[in-house]
C-alpha cells in the first residue's frame, strides 16, 4: 500500500506544479498582451505623427514649387540663388 500512497504523492506534486506553470503562463500572456496594446498604441501615435509631417513636408514643397514659379516668371530665379 505504501506504493499507492507514493503515486498519489507524486501526482499531487505533480499537478500543483502543473498548476503553477498554468499561472505563469497565464502571467505571460497578460504580460505580452498588454506590451502588444502599448506597441500597437505607440505605432499609431508614431503613424500619425509621420503623416503630419509627411503633410508639412509636402506643403512646403509645394510653396517652394510656387516661390520658384514665381520668381522664374519675374525673371529674377537665379537673383536670389547663393553663389557658389
Amino acid at each position: 500500500m505504501a506504493g499507492i500512497k507514493e503515486i498519489r504523492m507524486e501526482l499531487t506534486e505533480l499537478r500543483n506544479s502543473i498548476n503553477s506553470l498554468t499561472e505563469e503562463l497565464h502571467e505571460t500572456s497578460i504580460t505580452i498582451r498588454d506590451s502588444l496594446k502599448l506597441t500597437s498604441q505607440t505605432i499609431k501615435e508614431m503613424s500619425k505623427s509621420l503623416d503630419a509631417t509627411m503633410r508639412t513636408m509636402s506643403d512646403l514643397t509645394i510653396q517652394m514649387n510656387i516661390r520658384d514659379t514665381i520668381l522664374k516668371s519675374l525673371g529674377i530665379d537665379g537673383f536670389l540663388k547663393k553663389k557658389k
